[in-house]
C-alpha cells in the first residue's frame, strides 16, 4: 500500500494468540505498528476492539511503549460511529467485556 493512503483502519475481535510464545503472530505487534503508521494519513484513527484479557493486556502494553500513535486508555462501551460485530455480540453472551480504543496517527 502506499504511504499515507488511508483515513481509518479498523481491527475488531482478531485472533488473541493467547499463549505467550505466539505473541509475535499478534497483529498489534511494533512492526505492524509501524505499518500501520506508515499506511494511514497524518490525524488519521486506527480503531481495535478485543474482549480476550490477554489480547486487552497485549494491546494497552505495545501501544503504550510506542510513540506513532495517540494511544489514550480504552472505552468500556462500543463508541458511538462502531458497527456491532458477530465476535462482539458472542463476547457479551459469554460474558466477556470488549475494550475498545481509538489510536490516532500523530504526524
Amino acid at each position: 500500500m502506499p504511504d499515507a493512503c488511508l483515513d481509518r483502519a479498523y481491527l475488531m475481535f482478531p485472533d488473541p494468540w493467547p499463549k505467550a510464545r505466539h505473541a509475535k503472530r499478534r497483529f498489534v505487534h511494533p512492526e505492524n505498528i509501524r505499518q500501520m503508521h506508515r499506511v494511514l494519513k497524518p490525524g488519521a484513527i486506527w480503531r481495535v476492539a478485543s474482549d480476550h484479557p490477554v489480547y486487552q493486556e497485549w494491546v494497552t502494553e505495545v501501544m503504550g511503549q510506542q510513540d506513532l500513535f495517540d494511544a489514550p486508555p480504552p472505552a468500556k462501551e462500543r463508541p458511538e460511529g462502531w458497527s456491532p460485530t458477530r465476535y462482539e455480540a458472542k463476547a457479551f453472551r459469554e460474558g466477556r467485556v470488549p475494550f475498545y480504543w481509538t489510536f490516532t496517527r500523530r504526524p
